[in-house]
């Protein structure tokens, strides 16, 4: 991929806010998977590493979910000192993200063991063994932990922190391959600086890897286990013992993708392996052996002949830190790791540890708040933000804000409207604050003060999807219809997968009787959200609308399918059979409404009760 193609696709640049909650201050890297940038959260101030991913791995919704699913193995896989910790995987502004430790480049720049062997600069014996035991280190406890096989192990995913080996892109090949399954093509590579991450088909299957760490059992479809890491591992190696920046079977990349891997392939299953000599020999010869069984069969093996040659030459050893009570950070970040992963109440009882280590320990009163609020227990949220509030920290606006957000739900918007304005004398650029308070306006009937709110937080960030639907929202209220979809066009291009704006432009477009693009809206909505019986049931009313009564007929049947005891479609649903002649199913279907409707809706169940007497007679 060349530059030009690099920038085509770049989410972000330095300045940048996303989703009105990070602030981009710079990009740390680009690989086959996507693009890392380093940010600092707005609130907190934390920094961080993010990943996001190029927009062919998450085409559709069964790549977005198999990308979610595996990043969170790596989230499930908590401290430790040699692997890269993942915090949390999370969806803002239509794209996915996968929140990382931030690590420190050293004086020179070098960040992966890749950077280090670019140098030219040959590694002592004694380095090589200390970081390749490291690496073993961090396998053994990804292994431990669920995780079957890494699957992309190469220098560039090997991070150097102050001497000491981290480990990172856990799960993110698989997830790749599950991604690219539905795929036509026999070859397809990813490209960023050189030939990156590649998609080979064999047997009918997908499979992943980076041509020339791809094991040789990967090149011929078969399944990759945790001998294959090994082989992959074994290429790192000789690497290091040999100071090359490059894997030994390798050749000359032509274009071709299929040749490069097949010649790659051949030598592997073919050629000796130029001898790196000494103590490392037999290692790296076993670790390469073309036929799995008679490598090492776990990174615990391989680790301990390491260890050995290790100690005979420094008369030292290496092992995983221990503690012997975890600190409050450690409880509060693996609260907020579980919290990604929709498991709130088990991680507040991490947040609960840490307070009981720390009882002002801010990050955990916070993160201990937003659990309680995502269950809907606002007033314990509103405790744990008080709290934090007692405490000295530079947390301030966070705080406010979501206490603010939470007497909003409870209804209480004069006293939200108060915390945010404090929020907002912290930080007067704090968004989330601007939109909060902006929707806060909106439920107190002062629209056009909300329009404001959201314009400043637009003016903060043009791409902030949220702002952009929030006003549309109040502009719907005031029957600014055109407007509004103006509003939700800028969510999309910035959203396109929020099912939410998607759905809210077509009942705008709708409300104008513009239902051929209503309906194109409620299909976007639908392929992200199938099972919205709302989705259905709306789409149902723009083909009555337009006379498309089968069409219609067949959806609210999908949204019944969904929902049985869902009202408003068995009275349009009703409306329409009697429309169309179908008396018997007419009156069955006003039955269903009037005994699931609610007191509300009065005069609908006094209509229909009167229509089924009509049919009936």
């Amino acid at each position: 991929m060349n530059k030009q193609q690099q920038e085509a696709w770049l989410p972000y640049k330095k300045g940048d806010v996303i989703a009105g909650k990070y602030r981009v201050h710079g990009i740390l890297g680009k690989g086959g998977f996507g693009m890392v940038f380093l940010v600092s959260e707005l609130g907190s101030g934390q920094t961080l590493a993010v990943k996001t991913f190029r927009d062919e791995f998450l085409a559709d919704g069964n790549a977005r979910r198999a990308f979610q699913q595996e990043a969170l193995l790596w989230v499930h896989l908590e401290e430790n000192p040699f692997i890269v910790s993942a915090r949390w995987v999370e969806k803002l502004s239509g794209r996915l993200f996968v929140g990382m430790d931030y690590v420190t480049p050293d004086a020179g720049g070098r960040l992966t063991l890749h950077d280090h062997l670019l140098c030219g600069k040959r590694l002592s014996v004694e380095r090589i063994l200390e970081w390749a035991i490291q690496f073993c280190l961090g396998m053994e406890h990804a292994n431990a932990k669920g995780i079957r096989c890494h699957r992309d192990i190469k220098p560039a995913n090997i991070l150097i922190s102050k001497d000491a080996v981290k480990i990172t892109d856990f799960g993110l090949a698989a997830a790749a391959e599950a991604a690219w399954k539905a795929t036509t093509e026999p070859h397809k590579a990813i490209q960023a600086d050189g030939l990156g991450l590649s998609m080979l088909r064999r047997n009918g299957k997908m499979h992943c890897g980076t041509p020339g760490y791809m094991p040789p059992e990967v090149f011929r479809g078969e399944t990759a286990d945790v001998r294959s890491d090994i082989y992959s591992f074994g290429l790192v190696l000789w690497q290091m013992a040999m100071g090359s920046s490059s894997p030994p079977f390798v050749g000359a990349f032509r274009g071709d993708v299929a040749t490069y891997l097949r010649e790659t392939y051949e030598r592997q299953m073919s050629a000796r392996v130029r001898p790196v000599g000494g103590l490392l020999q037999s290692i790296v010869e076993r670790c390469l052996n073309p036929v799995a069984s008679q490598r090492y069969s776990n990174f615990g093996k391989l680790r301990r002949d390491l260890e050995q040659i290790f100690q005979q030459l420094s008369g030292k050893t290496i092992s995983v830190p221990t503690e012997d009570e975890h600190t409050a950070i450690f409880w509060s970040n693996k609260g907020g790791s579980l919290e990604s992963m929709r498991q709130a109440e088990d991680a507040i009882v991490c947040y609960e540890k840490a307070l009981a280590i720390d009882p002002l320990f801010v990050p955990a009163l916070i993160n201990k708040g937003n659990a309680l609020d995502g269950l809907g227990r606002y007033e314990e949220a509103i405790v744990c933000y008080d709290k934090a509030l007692e405490a000295p920290s530079g947390f301030g606006d966070y705080a406010w804000t979501n206490k603010g957000i939470c007497l909003a739900r409870l209804g209480k918007y004069e006293e939200a409207l108060a915390c945010y304005n404090m929020a907002l004398l912290s930080d007067p650029v704090y968004i989330l604050a601007w939109r909060s308070k902006g929707a806060t306006l909106a439920n107190l009937g002062r629209h056009e003060d909300a329009i404001a709110c959201f314009d400043k937080a637009i003016s903060l960030d043009q791409r902030d999807p949220a702002a952009w639907h929030g006003k549309g929202d109040v502009l719907v209220k005031l029957s600014r219809h055109a407007e509004a979809i103006s509003c939700f066009d800028k969510a999309i291009a910035s959203d396109p997968l929020h099912t939410g704006t998607w759905e809210e432009k077509a009942r705008c477009l709708a409300s104008l009787n513009r239902h051929e693009e209503a309906i194109t809206c409620y299909d976007r909505a639908i392929a992200t959200k199938p099972e919205d019986a709302s989705l259905w049931n709306n789409r149902g009313a723009s083909l009555a609308a337009l006379g498309r009564n089968e069409e219609g007929l067949a959806c609210f049947k999908k949204a019944l399918a969904i929902n049985p005891r869902y009202a408003i479609a068995w009275g349009n649903r009703a409306g329409l059979e009697d429309e169309v002649g179908r008396t018997k199913d007419a009156i069955s279907s006003y039955g269903k409404f009037v005994e699931l409707a609610s007191a509300t809706c009065a005069g609908q169940i006094t209509y229909a009760q009167r229509r089924m007497s009509e049919l009936q007679n």
